[in-house]
């Protein structure tokens, strides 16, 4: 297996071995989703051309929606897309009365990021990007603002990052302007006095900002903006039926927004389990105009369609998760500088074990599987008389056993 950076190696086993997606490192461990990924890339072959997708994608807990949607953020950061992510929560939604729909904005925007600032915090890169890319002079880049004209909110925007510029050469460390993009001011009469403009962002139209910066990260001089909003199954939890149906009123706004070209460079992914979209009493189902735009197609039955509004992510293949298993392994070994002891055939026991003590084989995931498998290397390494065998369920692994017969065996 091929050397990987010691930054990136240690960073995605500790992320591995708590359960959590790392933010770096998964291709080295990615297998499987060959379909889904070829859909992701071309949609971000049609976002750099002027368009979008909006897709929900939809998985178990721990199934790899996650992995999925980061896996993607990195790739898209890498072909000089601006990414935004947000996982939504109580305090966190489309809309509600408490300014959720602000603080999910004001996530978003903080958690912006680009290939030179991968972990977020990217706002100011990107900025600079635009005013170097327009050699700071301020007749250019209020040229290039001019294709945002067409927007709702595009003169307030335009302004506040004309002063951005300003305050910048002036080294004015007070910078108002960014305050107002990240959405931090409470009143019109507030950002008028401090910045001049008229608007405020908020609950009600925190997405046509979102909008902006996707038309304005082209100017900048990036392929356009992608944007994850993750855990959406908070809002199928909502106890409110009238707050459940505001928020999906506010998706489906944004759906039609995409997906009938009114926005530009712009792609978005909700992440949620099934029922978060399938429920008929709670979930997207229950919103009829939802429901008729995301229900499968008639012809579609016992077949996987991920080039429609909502992927599915089946479950790894036994010959998936053994492929992962290995590298698990070898990514151990080299993380620990040691020789890795544990054979295939013991990795093929683990994996049977693993499956024969599962209530349900399907309720199995791949975070648990890993996590579980980090944690015995882990013991087997600082306990080197440990008995493997007895450790995954009181068998003695013969050395001599063809992976290919046990992977057959699972199959079955």
């Amino acid at each position: 297996m091929q050397e990987i950076p010691r930054r990136t190696l240690v960073t995605l086993m500790n992320a591995l071995s708590s359960g959590v997606v790392p933010r770096r490192g998964l291709e080295y461990i990615a297998v499987g989703r060959r379909k889904e990924t070829e859909t992701f890339v071309s949609d971000l072959e049609d976002t750099a051309a002027g368009g979008g997708a909006f897709r929900f994608v939809s998985g178990r807990y721990g199934n790899g929606k996650s992995f999925m949607t980061q896996m993607i953020r990195n790739y898209a950061m890498e072909q000089g897309f601006v990414v935004m992510d947000a996982d939504l929560s109580v305090n966190r939604r489309l809309t509600g009365s408490k300014k959720e729909g602000l603080n999910t904005y004001r996530e978003l925007v903080r958690n912006m990021a680009v290939k030179a600032r991968p972990e977020g915090g990217a706002m100011e890169s990107v900025l600079q990007t635009w005013i170097e890319s327009s050699e700071g002079d301020p007749a250019v880049m209020r040229d290039r603002l001019t294709s945002l004209s067409h927007l709702t909110y595009s003169q307030d925007f335009s302004a506040a990052l004309i002063r951005y510029r300003d305050d910048v050469s002036s080294g004015d460390e007070d910078m108002p302007s960014l305050r107002w993009l990240k959405g931090e001011y409470e009143s019109r009469s507030e950002v008028g006095g401090a910045l001049g403009v008229h608007s405020l962002i908020g609950d009600s139209n925190w997405y046509d900002f979102i909008k902006l910066w996707a038309e304005f990260s082209r100017v900048a001089g990036y392929k356009g903006l992608i944007v994850f909003l993750d855990e959406a199954v908070v809002l199928y939890k909502l106890p409110s039926k009238a707050s459940r149906s505001n928020n999906y009123e506010r998706l489906l706004t944004i759906f039609n927004d995409i997906m009938q070209g009114k926005s530009s460079y712009m792609s978005m992914y909700v992440c949620g389990t099934p029922e978060f979209i399938e429920d008929p009493r709670r979930g997207l189902f229950s919103y009829e105009a939802l429901r008729s735009r995301l229900t499968a197609g008639r012809y579609e039955s016992g077949y996987d369609n991920y080039l429609g509004p909502v992927i599915n992510l089946r479950p790894l293949t036994p010959e998936e998760v053994y492929v992962l298993l290995r590298r698990i392994r070898d990514l151990h070994s080299q993380r620990y500088g040691y020789e890795p002891t544990v054979t295939d055939a013991m990795l093929e026991e683990y994996l049977r074990a693993v499956l024969e003590n599962a209530m349900s084989p399907e309720m199995l995931t791949p975070r648990e599987i890993t996590r579980d498998l980090i944690s015995l290397l882990d013991t087997l390494h600082q306990n080197p008389g440990a008995d493997f065998g007895r450790m995954v369920g009181g068998r003695t692994v013969d050395p001599d056993i063809d992976p290919d017969d046990i992977i057959e065996d699972l199959e079955v």
